[in-house]
């Protein structure tokens, strides 16, 4: 078992970036499980932006139903008609929009004659637009009953049209994904995210091993030893399969200790945790060609963080599928880490457990056992052709 005791050794030196990446996660694991399900509003609340009304028109009806009607769908803020403190409060951004309304703006409208607002809003105020909109609703629904109602009267003409606008509809946002389905569980994203970990954590260690057994000198003074090759492989093999298992149960402890009261009936924990076991065998390939192909600790630094956030954008990590564009899934398809998630988000969809219901989780699951067949396909491909000629 010596090359099983070298193989710890080594790991020893990939102690630390172990940690990090494992501290990250834990960091992200609980913002996102328990802070993201509490803070994700599905409740729809219009923009209410800091207002000033200056109305010098005080006499006139429809120029009192203009500020009343700013007083609902806007906070008012009140400041007398003085141009030095009305400065200062768009300087400090106590008010993002001024309304001046003018003198005899409301005969003027009655008339049909030239009848402007004037405002002054904060340069670059997005939620200045919504404002104008709100100014731009009331005149042109109150312009509409004076033509078309015949209302002369302006207090009759500001009941008719905050009695078109004043009804409040309640509106909500519902997920694509989630129509008829309970919120994302906390322990969903916990899951989720286990994928990154062990793609980080896994691919580390694993790389590090091979790339200490892969320099030259220790590669030829192994070739020269007498332990036999298939068995120095075996033990390589034995030591990246205890690795992996040992980053696994160290994620599932953490979910265990996280949302252990949450994971019941026991067939829900069982599915996340065969997917993200399948998912540990698929890094393991990863780590395995990483470290045939990387030569320095920098490379293999830049190559990890690549694969491990190149394959979590795109795979629906860090990005949920739901709102990824079609070419986007299309190449996606192609990683293991989007079928990962796809499993990921049908286990908690599970509202029962059956042959039928489960199965597109064992086929996601498959296909990423297939990735890491294949992925340690290549690995003995390439190590076959190293023992058939000179190590380069």
């Amino acid at each position: 078992m010596q090359v099983f005791k070298a193989y710890f050794k080594v790991m020893r030196g990939s102690a630390v970036s172990i940690a990090i990446n494992l501290g990250v996660f834990i960091g992200l694991a609980v913002m996102f499980s328990f802070i993201a399900p509490e803070t994700m509003g599905r409740a729809f609340e219009a923009v209410k932006a800091p207002v000033a009304v200056v109305n010098r028109d005080r006499e006139g009806a429809l120029a009192q139903g203009i500020a009343e009607y700013l007083s609902q769908t806007h906070r008012v803020v009140d400041y007398p008609d003085d141009p030095e403190k009305l400065q200062d409060a768009l300087f400090y951004r106590n008010v993002e929009y001024i309304v001046i309304i003018p003198e005899g703006f409301s005969e003027r409208f009655m008339s049909e004659s030239r009848s402007v607002i004037q405002k002054v809003v904060v340069p670059g105020s997005t939620s200045s637009h919504y404002v104008d909109m709100s100014i731009d609703r009331f005149l042109n629904t109150a312009r509409l009953h004076r033509r078309l109602g015949g209302i002369d009267d302006q207090a009759e003409l500001v009941a008719a049209t905050m009695a078109d606008l004043t009804p409040d509809i309640p509106v909500s946002v519902i997920l694509a994904d989630e129509v008829g389905q309970e919120e994302r569980p906390g322990y969903a994203y916990y899951f989720a995210y286990c994928a990154y970990a062990l793609l980080a954590m896994v691919m580390t260690g694993v790389s590090s091993v091979m790339m200490a057994f892969n320099r030259p000198d220790i590669h030829l003074r192994n070739a020269c030893g007498p332990l036999p090759k298939r068995r120095m492989s075996l033990e390589l093999a034995a030591g990246h399969g205890l690795f992996a298992l040992g980053c696994w149960v160290l994620l599932m402890l953490i979910a265990l200790i996280l949302h252990g009261k949450n994971l019941a009936p026991w067939q829900l924990a069982a599915l996340y945790f065969l997917n993200t076991l399948v998912f540990a065998a698929v890094c393991v390939g990863l780590g395995l060609l990483i470290g045939k192909f990387v030569k320095g600790e920098g490379s293999q630094a830049g190559a990890v963080n690549v694969i491990a956030l190149g394959m979590s954008f795109l795979g629906g990590i860090f990005v949920p599928q739901s709102i990824m564009s079609k070419s986007v899934l299309s190449v996606a398809r192609l990683l293991p880490s989007y079928w990962f998630i796809r499993a990921n988000d049908e286990i908690w969809l599970l509202s029962r457990f059956s042959v039928d219901t489960m199965r597109p989780i064992y086929g996601s699951i498959m296909i990423q056992a297939a990735f890491a067949a294949g992925l340690f396909l290549i690995a003995l491909l390439f190590l076959s052709k190293e023992r058939r000629g000179p190590h380069p």
